[in-house]
């Protein structure tokens, strides 16, 4: 009954589309994306074709939900109170059009803003049956909307959550999720799990790619050169990039990094998720951090790709230390290998190479 009153109400410029579009079987292959910031600021044309240029095919768009607290069942979409252009349905729309026009594909993942009472998404606990089926029934309709706006933005993926670990366990809900979603959009969808429970997740058999918050610990490199700190976080990566190749063969499912990123300062490698440290402007360890993932990640055929976290628009703050590589060695990094310069020239065996 939920999902029908939803789609009378939301679907209702979708629905010859989805049909039409459905007919498409999602192409999975190698992604380079970029998770696009738009906060508070519209961005301009140019700002896509600066992407374009640093070799992305991809850019994620990230619409928040709210909730009270990480124990009440009720999820809000953004309501306009708050001065962000980029979180309206207007925003995302006109952003997804210019991302298109500058040949960009356009992925979406809505996400849970960290809640009103200070916990993080991750800790969303309800406290009886009756109250996860609110929560349930209240995430969906947050969802659908989204995965509407999803269709109408023409995305060709499309994630069901980012990092909710209290809920993954809750098996059935979350298939009967999935299975509403695919009714109302036509791309490959993800779940975007946390770096530390990816393996935990009973349901990788219902989305197309493991979707993964990389922001692994990897350790202080110390000093010294990019080369020296680049195979010190190599080396860390070594075990890591191991269970997700395991993980992958046993699902036969891509992996795919649906945020990776790091600050530009001293120990930033330690705890990457904890955004709230600073340190000591170092871009260059920033820089020897997105080479080791290359290094270790980009020839891998079971890997699908990266989404950097984050670009900023042109207008946007580029402070020296935090997660953007505009304007700093990392950005030359994820030039050289998203423009084909550091490809390696034997192509991915076993999946698809071209992305949708």
């Amino acid at each position: 009954m939920q999902r029908r009153t939803f789609l009378i109400v939301t679907g209702s410029g979708c629905v010859a589309a989805c049909t039409a579009r459905k007919s498409l079987p999602p192409v999975l292959g190698h992604q380079q994306g970029i998770a696009f910031d738009g906060f508070r600021t519209k961005p301009e044309q140019e700002d896509f074709d600066a992407l374009t240029a640093l070799g992305a095919t991809h850019i994620a768009l990230f619409p928040f939900g709210y909730m009270r607290s990480h124990t009440e069942p009720t999820v809000s979409r953004y309501s306009g109170r708050r001065v962000d252009w980029s979180l309206s349905d207007e925003g995302l729309l006109e952003t997804g059009r210019m991302a298109r026009e500058a040949g960009l594909r356009v992925v979406v993942l809505p996400t849970l803003a960290d809640f009103r009472d200070g916990h993080w998404r991750g800790e969303v606990h309800m406290a009886n049956e009756e109250s996860w089926a609110r929560f349930f029934e209240s995430y969906r309709e947050f969802l659908l909307y989204y995965a509407a706006l999803a269709e109408r933005m023409q995305a060709v993926g499309f994630s069901v959550g980012t990092e909710l670990r209290e809920t993954v366990a809750r098996t059935t809900q979350w298939r009967e999720t999935i299975g509403m979603v695919r009714e109302q959009f036509w791309g490959w969808l993800t779940y975007a799990a946390n770096w530390d429970d990816y393996g935990s997740i009973p349901w990788w058999d219902a989305v197309d790619l493991i979707g993964v918050q990389a922001y692994f610990e990897l350790g202080d490199p110390g000093n010294g050169t990019v080369s020296e700190r680049r195979e010190k976080l190599a080396s860390a990566w070594g075990p890591i990039r191991r269970r997700l190749a395991a993980l992958s063969e046993t699902t036969g499912k891509q992996i795919l990094f649906t945020e990776i990123g790091y600050k530009s300062h001293t120990g930033s490698t330690a705890q990457p998720w904890k955004w709230e440290i600073e340190g000591l402007p170092d871009s260059t360890l920033q820089e020897a951090a997105y080479e080791a993932a290359f290094d270790v990640f980009w020839d891998k055929p079971w890997f699908a790709g990266f989404y950097w976290w984050k670009w900023q628009t042109h207008s946007g703050m580029h402070a020296d230390r935090d997660f953007t590589p505009q304007g700093k060695p990392a950005e030359q990094v994820v030039r050289r290998y998203y423009s084909g310069k550091a490809i390696p020239s034997t192509p991915k065996q076993g999946f698809n190479e071209w992305p949708r």
